[in-house]
């Protein structure tokens, strides 16, 4: 059984004209069923190059989602309750689709969105991502007010994309647990996109969670291999990310893999090599599923 905490299917699905429950994409439900998955977060991710019709754009991949849901029988999970059985996590990447709006964080809540990456590698109302470079600002008074409103309602804040300065500033105000959904270790890879040892230490003293990204740049300056991803795993367990390591694959949203890996049917192998290099069932099981199962436990309202 595993968990992922992020992948961009929908959008895939969509501009390709596909079929969630089977296509030629890295994730559909088919294969997730076959490899035993518990929770995947689905996200919406929207190009800014939509700006400034944004919310349009996440709305009809919203929608998408949903009639992919309905003609598959597809659980959503929306509440603490839902937990326990698995299913899907709606996930919003990009504050870009709030349109400057507060209510808009209750609107996607009220359709079945339960967790926002607060900004993509650009500037938007709430924040500076990654790319904007090093002297990008924090998040700014409305970005302020979405965690405050997100805490709230109980939806999950991630901190993915956003860059260093934005990251302190979510980890000094942020109510609940947060997570970084689809972010590595720096030390082991130097890239914009990944933790440095200090934020890692902070999300795992803060009981939040981190997804191990496939993303062959984010793994390693060289070709990627499984041995990359487990050399990232490794390097955050040893900073005692026991209890808050999992996956965050980011499939359908980066165009290359690590060699050995086609897409989800190969999850499989990574549990296959944590079992070789002696990890505990227990250790095995929590950063294959129980992480992130237990930080939405957390987070998530009754």
């Amino acid at each position: 059984m595993f968990s992922d905490a992020h992948c961009d299917t929908i959008s895939k699905i969509y501009d390709c004209n596909q079929s969630l429950f089977e296509n030629d994409c890295h994730v559909d439900l088919k294969r997730l069923k076959e490899q035993n998955s518990h929770i995947q977060f689905f996200a919406i991710w929207v190009d800014p190059k939509h700006r400034p019709l944004s919310l349009l754009r996440c709305l009809e991949l919203i929608d998408t989602f949903h009639l992919e849901a309905k003609k598959n029988g597809l659980q959503l999970i929306k509440c603490k309750q839902d937990i326990t059985g698995g299913g899907a996590l709606l996930s919003v990447e990009g504050g870009d689709s709030l349109a400057g709006r507060l209510y808009n964080v209750r609107n996607l809540y009220r359709l079945g969105v339960r967790a926002i990456t607060l900004t993509w590698n650009n500037r938007n109302e709430l924040a500076d991502g990654a790319g904007e470079g090093e002297n990008s600002g924090g998040l700014s008074v409305f970005g302020r007010k979405v965690i405050a409103e997100m805490n709230r309602l109980g939806m999950v804040v991630d901190v993915s994309h956003l860059n260093e300065k934005g990251f302190w500033d979510v980890a000094s105000i942020c109510k609940a647990p947060f997570i970084a959904s689809h972010s590595n270790s720096a030390k082991i890879c130097p890239h914009r996109r990944n933790l440095t040892d200090e934020q890692i230490k902070e999300i795992i003293k803060q009981k939040g969670f981190i997804g191990i990204n496939f993303y062959p740049d984010f793994l390693s300056r060289n070709t990627a291999k499984i041995s990359d991803i487990l050399r990232h795993i490794e390097h955050i367990m040893s900073l005692g990310g026991e209890k808050a390591l999992g996956f965050g694959a980011d499939f359908d949203g980066i165009d290359t893999l690590p060699e050995g890996i086609k897409g989800v049917e190969d999850m499989h192998k990574i549990i296959d090599r944590l079992e070789k290099l002696n990890y505990t069932k227990s250790q095995i099981e929590d950063i294959a599923y129980k992480n992130l199962k237990g930080v939405l436990g957390q987070i998530l309202k009754n």
